[in-house]
């Protein structure tokens, strides 16, 4: 989780902060989501630094306690690089749940993006490789994401190393072998509109390949600054299901076409379409990964 605040956001008086949760001491509120609240807290005797999200008191319910726990199972059971690592499980004393997390240093594709407005071609090859890795790995741990979006992909970089991408907030994943779904509270589609695949609006088999489609709304955003669908959340939930997204080269300038063949691929409405999750590194197999510009070792400053 990420090690900025936000004053906007902060109350006046937070009765956490100073507090002990289990061996952590909470120093000071630096987020807050849909689901919860996020500290960056020390440990009280090593002074090892973690981000500790807490759950809002007002949506405290077994099913709910039940997704929280589902997020650190699933981060838990990929154990990769590229996936935020969740280290320990807790309830207050009010019976809140919280999980303790790596606290990392940088800011999410969302930021980026905003300040940049669209990337470079090797800057994005370099996020999507990265993305698709993590995702290869979870995928491969029986998890799917179900919520990717620029706000859940964090660069993250250090002072002395070559920044990485994490993937954070498993909060609505779903493990492939549980066909009940505990991850739905009210029976409702549980996602962000603007990138929800076709079958997870129409409440369909939910798989890898949602994720795919996902990282293809977030390419072609990457590449030209904007994303392929417009319109209020309905017209876009709509839009994801029944229509032809444009190229990416019809709203910017220099994207090579394997660019646009391979994110068309990703958007498309038939899952079994989507090209395979994790892609391939040989240069002479002709796949379209291999035919696309080759990604650079991170951003450029």
């Amino acid at each position: 989780m990420r090690k900025t605040a936000s004053s906007e956001t902060t109350p006046l008086v937070d009765p956490l902060l100073s507090s002990q949760i289990g061996d952590f001491t909470v120093e000071e509120r630096i987020g807050e989501g849909g689901m919860g609240v996020v500290y960056r807290a020390t440990h009280s005797l090593i002074g090892k630094q973690a981000a500790i999200k807490v759950l809002r008191a007002e949506l405290v319910s077994p099913r709910v306690h039940e997704r929280l726990l589902v997020e650190a199972r699933a981060v838990n059971a990929i154990r990769h690089p590229g996936i935020i690592d969740i280290f320990g499980f807790g309830k207050l004393p009010d019976g809140r749940p919280y999980i303790v997390m790596e606290l990392l240093e940088g800011r999410p594709l969302s930021e980026l993006m905003s300040d940049q407005k669209r990337l470079d071609v090797p800057t994005v090859l370099w996020m999507l490789d990265q993305t698709l890795g993590a995702l290869g790995a979870a995928h491969r741990a029986g998890v799917v994401h179900r919520d990717l979006k620029p706000a859940n992909v964090f660069m993250v970089e250090p002072p002395n190393a070559a920044p990485t991408i994490k993937l954070v907030d498993f909060g609505i994943a779903k493990l492939l072998e549980n066909r009940e779904s505990p991850t739905t509270m009210d029976g409702s589609v549980l996602g962000t509109p603007e990138f929800m695949a076709p079958e997870q609006i129409r409440g369909g088999t939910v798989g890898p390949a949602t994720d795919l489609y996902a990282l293809g709304i977030m390419a072609f955003q990457m590449l030209t600054g904007v994303r392929p669908f417009q319109g209020d959340p309905v017209q876009v939930l709509f839009a994801q299901v029944d229509k032809v997204p444009p190229l990416p080269s019809s709203r910017a300038e220099r994207i090579p076409p394997e660019l646009d063949t391979l994110v068309l691929q990703l958007l498309a409405k038939d899952p079994a379409l989507r090209p395979p999750r994790r892609p391939c590194s040989s240069s002479s197999c002709g796949c379209l990964w291999s035919r696309a510009p080759r990604p650079s070792r991170g951003p450029r400053a």
